[in-house]
């Protein structure tokens, strides 16, 4: 099936060695790395269940508010539903290894397993608990009915059910993040590029399954008809500054490199190998020509917003997903394979060491803002209850959406809110008017500064100061204000 070289061939004891290492440095970070603000701040919105968000679709932070039902408010709870995720994921991983390779399943399974955590952006993404966790395992979903499906359409067996419950998956994971629609497009590629499958064009089936996929897009619609179409005006303006077609071309360049990286440079010689030729195998081949529908959809989108916009580089996962229980029939080389282990396994103790103990940045004279906020919110939170119960206070406030979620956590309190003057979910939480006149906590750090949050108060006290040290270094140095009489600017 595979050529000898092909790495799903045994021994397949190093790909099981550094799964296992890998799985434990998830479980580390887990463990000890306290809630990334974006984190916090969609833990928040599972504390106030809406229709839909201003930044994301629903369906997460819907299963977020039952991870809290189920296990409580605490680190552990914030992230229980990553788990689920990534065992569903590797579950589809084992039920294409067993397609792939039927007289020894495992052969396949675990170079698949080891390379999908070794990549960086897996890693991490199907880790924390962004939305795209859960948009992996439900993209992984959507491609293993759909391939199914093709399956037994190709056997002149077709099963309708397969059709519909991949419309359905597909429709959930672009209820998770907007991102999904790449997936939708890439299926549309494949029922064009794979002949065996053309004449579902011709089928009012095909017609139907996307409308139920359009269908359950309805919370997300109604809320944007409900709130003048904030989340679309955000996406497609406000977050470019107002204007999305603004020529960057260096952007393409950053979006090329960041994009090769994050998915491991190791593996590009396999992505290309498979771009080429195919194995022979029908299943492997079917599922090869979806595969690659779906990376040059998305990918060639992203690549088209490259030009005008910064592409973070999680943002063409749907991109890379499908590749994932493919590529190890085309890595021919074990050293190639030991070499994308090695680089992701690196990467991932630098990670979960810059995560969990010190900002590497921070230590060479770099300061890393981003990584040194996530320290010291527990003895924050401390501090605020102790003023709590010395001042009259209406409300507990941070200067940054992601401050404020990590302080709301750290407090067990979903009213703490953010006073900026960037549009986020707290300004459909927080009513202005009903805490006119009130005094606050105000909490910012140096490189927040008080500007944006100064006009809304008379005056804003220092209490005191709650450094986070680590190394001998500052790490994180947040200070409690008192804000006086707020008001409008």
């Amino acid at each position: 099936m595979t050529s000898p070289a092909s790495v799903a061939s045994r021994p397949v004891l190093v790909a099981q060695v550094f799964f296992v290492l890998l799985l434990a440095l998830k479980i580390y970070l887990a463990a000890f790395m306290p809630p990334i603000g974006d984190e916090a701040y969609y833990w928040m919105w599972g504390q106030k269940l809406a229709w839909s968000y201003f930044d994301h679709p629903p369906l997460h932070p819907w299963l977020m508010r039952l991870m809290s039902l189920v296990f409580g408010w605490n680190l552990f709870a914030i992230r229980a539903l990553t788990w689920f995720t990534l065992g569903g994921t590797l579950w589809i991983f084992w039920l294409w290894a067993k397609r792939l390779k039927p007289d020894d399943p495992a052969a396949w399974f675990w170079p698949t397993a080891a390379i999908y955590l070794a990549s960086p952006l897996f890693w991490l993404m199907s880790g924390i608990s962004f939305h795209d966790h859960l948009l992996i395992f439900l993209s992984a979903l959507t491609i293993h009915l759909f391939v199914t499906f093709a399956e037994r359409y190709e056997a002149g067996a077709p099963n309708l059910r397969w059709l519909y419950a991949g419309a359905v998956a597909l429709g959930l994971a672009v209820l998770t993040k907007y991102n999904g629609v790449f997936l939708g497009v890439g299926l549309v590629v494949f029922f064009l590029a794979h002949r065996p499958v053309r004449a579902m064009w011709r089928s009012p089936h095909l017609y139907a399954a996307a409308l139920v996929a359009v269908a359950i897009q309805a919370p997300v619609v109604w809320w944007n008809f409900t709130e003048g179409f904030a989340s679309y005006k955000f996406h497609l303006s406000e977050r470019w500054g107002g204007s999305l077609f603004t020529f960057h071309p260096l952007n393409v360049l950053e979006f090329l490199v960041v994009a090769t990286l994050a998915m491991s440079p190791f593996l590009v010689p396999a992505l290309v190998g498979m771009a080429r030729r195919p194995l022979g195998v029908p299943f492997a081949d079917r599922a090869r020509v979806l595969s690659l529908s779906i990376f040059a959809a998305s990918s060639l989108g992203m690549l088209f917003l490259s030009m005008f916009v910064e592409i973070f580089f999680y943002w063409n996962i749907v991109a890379i997903l499908p590749l994932m229980p493919l590529l190890a029939g085309w890595i021919r080389r074990r050293w190639v394979l030991l070499l994308h282990l090695l680089y992701g396994t690196l990467l991932a103790g630098g990670f979960a060491f810059d995560q969990t103990i010190v900002p590497v940045g921070n230590l060479i004279g770099r300061y890393d803002w981003t990584a040194s906020s996530t320290f010291g919110w527990p003895a924050v939170a401390e501090r605020i209850e102790a003023l709590e119960k010395t001042h009259t206070i209406g409300f507990v406030a941070a200067t940054r959406y992601t401050t404020a979620a990590q302080l709301g956590f750290a407090l067990h309190d979903p009213e703490v809110t953010a006073i900026s003057s960037r549009h986020d979910q707290y300004d459909y939480w927080f009513d202005p008017a009903a805490h006119q006149g009130q005094d606050a906590l105000v909490v910012s750090d140096p490189q927040l500064g008080l500007g944006e949050v100064a006009p809304y108060f008379d005056s804003l006290t220092p209490l005191e100061t709650v450094p986070y040290t680590a190394f001998g270094h500052t790490i994180y140095e947040p200070t409690i204000y008192l804000g006086k009489r707020f008001h409008l600017p």
